[in-house]
């Protein structure tokens, strides 16, 4: 019994944090509801639990009829899940759900018919021929989600197999790993149901089936609950990644932009939208840069590269001190000077992917920052370029 409360525990967990994308996509809805399903599902096989149901209702093994059809509504709300994601188009959309309505009324209609003391079948008394009406139920559950979770093995494979992203391709292989649980469960209970029909089960063959059938059933559930949150989680990860990034970058953006403010777009995407917010950060950057290079002549590159070798700076982090340098040289002077005539410095990230840029930025940010050398550099730089200029004006 310990087992059933800790699975419906955690999948109340899974099913409560789910429970707002209810408004939102229908892909989201799909796989919220599956586990609101599944979640009441495995709450109704606590035996009290159930107990509670059955007098409730006053009406013999209800508790096990609405188990199994929440399970059927989980797996049909599983399927539709996998269909949104893999095949957005849409697959079969009314004969699915024609079949599952008529499975829901078939089962129930079954249950109705069977004798009132043999609606479970594996608590039919050995020697005692098995009702076909309480056979019936379980078997339309059965392959039902036997039929549910060979599509979601297929059809989550093959998406994983051609996906770039590493989060989401785990989370397919996860959910397509629990498809293929979920068939081998089906198999293992169609089979077991078809000794129980023939009747040479014992109460031994019984017990041993209820504990094969109950590891396969949670290893298929923790897999795909595992499959499903990758995502969500992937997302709260890049996002956590987008906001360090960010404050990351701000020695370096808020020095660069102090200096060339017009670069600064008056309308801002807000704090909530760190991928945008960290886009516009980027490219005001560069802006800025392409700003106050104008500023400063391009032998002032070497410079900064003999003063970073002096520093102890390792050749690696040589580039970016360069580059903190120089701009740090330029947010002094250009305020209060004219633009250099004469060759300029070219930008260190020139021809960088996206991702290398962002680290290479964010390592000139922090040389900017509180690089050791930088600040004595670069004001006495700005000093020389200034007694310079006054000399070429005066």
């Amino acid at each position: 019994m310990i087992h059933r409360v800790l699975v419906a525990a955690m999948l109340w967990a899974v099913a409560l944090w789910r429970a707002p994308s209810l408004r939102h996509s229908h892909k989201q809805r799909a796989i919220a509801l599956a586990f609101l399903s599944l979640a009441a599902a495995m709450t109704l096989e606590i035996p009290v639990v159930s107990a509670q149901i059955d007098s409730v209702t006053g009406v013999g093994s209800t508790g096990y009829l609405l188990k199994h059809l929440l399970g059927l509504v989980a797996a049909a709300s599983v399927l539709e899940f996998v269909i949104a994601v893999v095949r957005p188009e849409g697959f079969l959309q009314r004969p699915r759900r024609a079949v599952e309505a008529a499975c829901l009324v078939f089962m129930v209609i079954a249950f109705a018919l069977a004798p009132s003391g043999g609606r479970v079948p594996d608590d039919i008394r050995p020697g005692h021929g098995p009702s076909v009406w309480a056979l019936l139920p379980i078997a339309v559950f059965t392959l039902y989600i036997g039929i549910a979770m060979t599509v979601t093995a297929i059809l989550f494979a093959h998406a994983a197999r051609h996906t770039r992203d590493r989060w989401v391709r785990v989370g397919h292989g996860l959910l397509g790993l629990g498809g293929v649980i979920g068939v081998l469960y089906a198999l293992q209970r169609i089979m077991h149901l078809i000794d129980i029909a023939g009747g040479d089960v014992t109460a031994a063959d019984i017990q041993n089936a209820a504990r094969v059938s109950t590891v396969l059933k949670v290893a298929a559930i923790a897999a795909i609950s595992a499959g499903s949150c990758l995502s969500p989680v992937s997302i709260a990860a890049t996002a956590l990644r987008e906001r360090r990034a960010l404050r990351q970058l701000e020695p370096l953006w808020r020095g660069l932009t102090e200096a060339a403010p017009s670069v600064v777009l008056s309308i801002g995407p807000g704090p909530a939208r760190t991928r945008l917010l960290l886009h516009r950060r980027l490219v005001e950057i560069s802006d800025a840069t392409l700003t106050l290079r104008e500023y400063v002549p391009a032998d002032l590159q070497a410079r900064a590269l003999d003063m970073a070798k002096r520093a102890g700076y390792p050749p690696k982090a040589r580039s970016a001190v360069v580059e903190a340098a120089w701009l740090k040289t330029a947010a002094l002077i250009a305020p209060t000077s004219m633009p250099y005539r004469g060759e300029h410095p070219q930008s260190g990230g020139d021809g960088m992917s996206p991702s290398a840029e962002l680290r290479w930025i964010r390592q000139v940010s922090a040389a900017y920052d509180r690089g050791p050398g930088v600040a004595a550099f670069a004001a006495a730089e700005a000093a020389s370029i200034r007694e310079e200029n006054r000399k070429q004006t005066a």
